[in-house]
């Protein structure tokens, strides 16, 4: 009988999950379980193997939206709180490991090709080379991948979301002042994720009319609110800064991939805007940013390929 190894995804909102042979990366067998339907998660791992007619797993390797240090874990953005015993022992796994969401995603770059990416200039690196991912979506995450001298990979895990937002001019001043509430340190994330499209764009329109970040980014792509239209430029264009200023502090010449859920719907104006111009502006040192290449994740599950990778080890 084929040897099987869960691997999961788990967000505040969904649980994803999937199966896959060790070695392989490969996924089979793909449910996405609605968090409240369960009241923790060692209940909605249960549920996926019953679901699936699963016995014990030869290993697991889960990947979840939080800080894993110390001995109880819990989840960013929901009230769930675990151990990695008592994730193995619901996983009935003989292996277990416990993953940082984007340490899974950087685990995963190596795996990415075809159609799981589209890059957006740059040249494709002759040898391994240090790859950086960062997404905006619920926060602004990021995570570096670094090749060892003896082959294979090494995730770092990093924190891109909480640096000061890279403003250039006045009117990118004054547009984040009427973002800052008093007293509060305003974060990159406070403005490069779908809570801070929202936020942009409240702050810029005279009457708002969008209701939702998904509202501003449909707006603004159909181009039937100028304001939209306005927010998602200079969304797109904090985003390429900070993306240029974190390749460039890792010297990530084996690429910049962009993950999450708002990079893939908006690939378009990314790769014909002023994206890439604004990602290697860095003086007299473009020449070193040129190369760099830039790739959006559309890859549905790249986490899943990542705690893959991880079995693999």
């Amino acid at each position: 009988m084929t040897e099987l190894a869960l691997v999961g995804d788990i967000g505040g909102t969904n649980s994803r999950f999937g199966l896959v042979e060790p070695g392989s990366t490969r996924i089979r067998d793909i449910d996405v379980l609605k968090n409240n339907n369960y009241g923790s998660l060692e209940e909605s791992i249960g549920a996926y193997l019953k679901s699936r007619g699963l016995g014990a797993l030869v290993a697991a390797a889960i990947a979840v939206a939080g800080p894993i240090e110390g001995e109880v874990v819990a989840l960013t953005n929901r009230d769930w709180k675990f151990t990695r015993e008592s994730l193995k022992k619901a996983a009935r796994a003989g292996r277990f490991r416990l993953l940082n969401d984007f340490e899974a995603l950087a685990m995963s770059l190596p795996h990415l090709e075809g159609d799981d990416i589209i890059q957006i200039g740059g040249e494709t690196p002759p040898k391994p080379a240090v790859k950086i991912v960062l997404g905006p979506g619920t926060g602004l995450g990021m995570a570096t991948l670094a090749p060892l001298p003896q082959g294979g990979w090494m995730a770092l895990p990093g924190e891109v979301g909480h640096i000061n937002l890279p403003v250039a001019d006045r009117e990118e001043f004054d547009w984040r002042e009427r973002m800052t509430r008093p007293g509060v340190i305003f974060e990159s994330e406070d403005a490069i994720t779908g809570g801070g499209l929202l936020r942009m764009y409240q702050a810029v329109a005279e009457k708002p009319v969008q209701q939702t970040p998904e509202d501003v980014l449909q707006a603004a792509l159909a181009g039937t609110d100028a304001a939209a239209v306005k927010t998602l430029d200079q969304f797109i264009t904090w985003l390429a800064r900070i993306a240029g200023d974190a390749a460039m502090t890792m010297q990530a010449r084996g690429g910049v991939y962009l993950a999450g859920g708002i990079a893939p719907s908006i690939v378009e104006k990314l790769k014909a805007g002023s994206f890439r111009t604004i990602f290697q502006e860095k003086g007299r040192l473009a020449h070193v940013m040129r190369p760099i290449p830039v790739y959006v994740i559309v890859d549905r599950f790249p986490a899943f390929k990542g705690c893959a990778a991880a079995i693999a080890e």
